[in-house]
């Protein structure tokens, strides 16, 4: 049997993870925009999500669980799927198409999930972590905004990225009021399977109708390679806020921003700026003190 301590190791390495993926999220919102309209989108995402943990979770998946589910449990994960997809994934992938991806980036670290952490859970918070959070907060400022003058002058772009951040923040640190009926690969398959109908149905209410044409080998492995990082994404969710307190969680999901950057660089030879440098130095020094102060509890 694990150790706490290295199980919230474990918890804390697999939400470094989730950055790195969150971080090339929007790559695949633009490119399926050139053929399909936004709900379609994103069902096909998360139908493709659900579709691959059928294939890759199969193994930990027990179907006689689901008699067993509670209805407190259910009305949980209907509540994270609509949370999370519905409104988190629809609305911070219409900000990406309305604003820069760079707004969102920063919008997104505004930090709700220690607040609620705070809030549902009576975790502890103290000056120092306070000041930790907004060491972070500063790293990301730097490294996401271009233009000063503007930052609080907000368009429907940066509000609809507030709403998807609020709604992802509940869905996050909602992970700690699940039973330990179901496993965390379940929890992903099921809330892919929710999320996926009820994205589908609002589509279909919206008008936007069957994705029938505009189809292209393109547009199938992103509709592929973006199930994929959905799974990647939620998995590392449901595995990271299970273990890790929501307060620590939030500071490392800054990193978003510092791997954005390494990214930029690796693939579109971006060299970071002064300020740039300065921003992820920031973080990951947040980071690395706020784990440290967390570890003395």
């Amino acid at each position: 049997m694990e150790k706490p301590k290295d199980e919230r190791s474990k918890g804390i390495f697999a939400l470094i993870l989730l950055t790195v993926a969150f971080a090339s999220m929007g790559l695949f919102v633009r490119y399926l925009n050139t053929g399909f309209l936004l709900l379609q989108q994103v069902y096909l995402r998360i139908t493709a999500a659900f579709i691959l943990t059928l294939i890759l979770f199969n193994k930990d998946l027990s179907f006689e669980k689901l008699k067993k589910i509670s209805l407190k449990e259910w009305g949980l994960l209907i509540f994270r799927g609509l949370a999370s997809y519905l409104f988190g994934v629809t609305l911070f992938s219409q900000a990406i198409l309305l604003t820069k991806y760079s707004n969102v980036s920063f919008i997104g670290s505004l930090p709700f999930v220690a607040l609620l952490g705070v809030l549902f859970f009576k975790e502890k918070i103290n000056l120092q972590k306070i000041l930790l959070i907004i060491m972070a907060f500063i790293g990301v400022f730097l490294i996401s905004v271009q233009d000063y003058s503007n930052v609080f002058v907000w368009g429907k772009g940066e509000i609809v990225a507030l709403i998807s951040t609020v709604f992802f923040s509940f869905s996050y640190v909602t992970r700690k009021w699940h039973s330990s009926l179901l496993n965390n690969k379940e929890i992903t398959s099921i809330i892919f399977f929710i999320s996926a109908i009820a994205v589908f149905l609002t589509s279909f209410g919206a008008g936007e109708g069957l994705p029938i044409g505009h189809w292209t080998w393109g547009l199938l492995g992103a509709v592929i390679g973006a199930g994929l990082f959905n799974v990647i994404n939620l998995f590392l969710t449901n595995y990271g806020f299970q273990k890790v307190d929501a307060v620590l969680a939030s500071n490392i999901l800054t990193l978003e921003s510092f791997f954005a950057v390494i990214l930029g660089f690796i693939f579109y030879r971006e060299v970071p700026g002064l300020k740039e440098i300065i921003g992820g130095i920031l973080i990951v020094g947040s980071v690395v003190l706020m784990n440290q102060e967390d570890s003395k509890k």
